[in-house]
């Protein structure tokens, strides 16, 4: 199955790919990602790659279960040759733009108690007997978003209503880019976090509760309020970040990757997605819409399968308030077509299907579509649904 060649992105999780990839699918040398690349390009038709690093980008540490140490040693994978120089030269070659992939709401969490984790974990497949947490969310607990008793933690997603996490994230995310030819930087709101019990659970922070206050004079944290002010002053936060961000990047692409719909959706909760703003305002050159979290998007296997969570708004894994994705498209086409910011749709979660992708791609509006890269180049693992991580062997 063949595409108009520059249309699509290739997403690439590379630490997928040197874990539980295979022969030129583990991307472990610059040739095997030369081959794959051309591939990428000649038989997904992708124009754009986006290369996702995590552990490049955040640094933190692991926990592990008695019996799990070197399971961890799998996952810690680095290559001896600089993928942040390499990646973006290659696709040069090829005509293509490298966008640097990062992740806002993957901060990690602790190792819970062996009886929670029999009951709860992130997937039975590699996450259940250890965990990563980043060296920020560790020091500072107090910026992970908090339920109302200010007691329970939401670890993973930390809250942007704080200065002083924006500007992590932001220095971050600039100190990467610094000193290499990335065409652009790709923000996924995605997260692998634990999902909420219900959708209006985290949210409470200090600041919240502050700015809350003085625009509409009622104390979240005691009394009554109007719930959607309270979303749209979560979603404003992102608004916020992005247009901080915007003028570091001095002419660097940025796009944002997100639910489909106005909410950020399972398992993050109810806060606004203000894409009309950040389409209006100029603050993106790329949405890609139709992302999901409670899936793998190389493996598919399902995160925290047993947590699902309920009361939202809008909610993409049952359809619930929500048109099908062609016509809701006409919605997005409708606001941005007087716009410069460029659609895309993910099919991360989709099975191949030539006659959906090509209804998509001529669908008004839409200017690419987004694969993963990881399920392009390794049908054997895929097939052989034999990704786990398992216990050290005994000594």
């Amino acid at each position: 199955m063949s595409q108009s060649i520059g249309q699509n992105i290739a997403s690439a999780s590379w630490g997928d790919h040197l874990t539980f990839g295979e022969a030129d699918g583990l991307l472990d040398t610059e040739d095997k990602l030369r081959r794959r690349m051309e591939a990428w390009r000649d038989e997904l038709g992708a124009g754009t790659v986006h290369w996702r690093h995590g552990r490049r980008t955040r640094k933190g540490r692991y926990y592990t279960a008695r019996n799990y140490r070197r399971a961890v040693g799998k996952v810690r994978n680095d290559m001896d040759w600089d993928d942040f120089d390499v990646m973006p030269r290659m696709a040069h070659e090829f005509g293509m733009e490298a966008y640097l992939y990062v992740s806002i709401f993957s901060e990690g969490w602790p190792l819970a108690p062996k009886k929670v984790r029999e009951v709860s974990h992130h997937n039975a497949m590699h996450g259940q007997h250890f965990a990563w947490q980043s060296d920020f969310s560790r020091n500072n607990p107090h910026y992970v978003n908090v339920d109302r008793s200010g007691e329970l933690h939401q670890w993973g997603v930390l809250s942007l209503a704080y200065e002083e996490t924006r500007e992590y994230l932001r220095t971050d995310w600039l100190n990467l880019l610094k000193g290499y030819d990335w065409d652009g930087l790709f923000i996924c709101l995605r997260t692998e976090a634990r999902p909420m019990d219900h959708a209006d659970q985290f949210g409470f922070n200090e600041p919240i509760q502050r700015d809350f206050k003085q625009m509409y004079g009622r104390d979240i944290a005691s009394e009554d309020f109007d719930v959607q002010e309270w979303r749209d002053l979560l979603g404003g936060y992102f608004t916020t970040f992005l247009e901080e961000l915007r003028p570091d990047l001095n002419g660097t692409k940025l796009a944002v990757g997100c639910a489909r719909g106005d909410v950020l959706g399972p398992p993050l909760g109810n806060a606004t997605l203000q894409w009309r703003d950040w389409v209006s305002q100029g603050l993106i050159d790329d949405l890609v819409i139709d992302q999901s979290s409670s899936q793998c998007p190389s493996l598919w296997h399902q995160l925290w399968p047993m947590h699902r969570g309920y009361g939202y708004v809008q909610n993409y894994l049952d359809g619930h308030n929500m048109p099908p994705l062609v016509e809701h498209i006409g919605e997005y086409n409708d606001f941005m077509k007087d716009h410069d910011t460029r659609l895309y749709v993910a099919r991360q979660w989709k099975e191949r299907s030539e006659s959906e992708e090509a209804e998509l791609l001529t669908t008004p509006g839409v200017e690419g579509l987004a694969f993963s890269a990881f399920r392009f180049d390794n049908p054997g693992p895929l097939a052989r649904d034999n990704w786990v991580i398992g216990p050290d062997e005994e000594e």
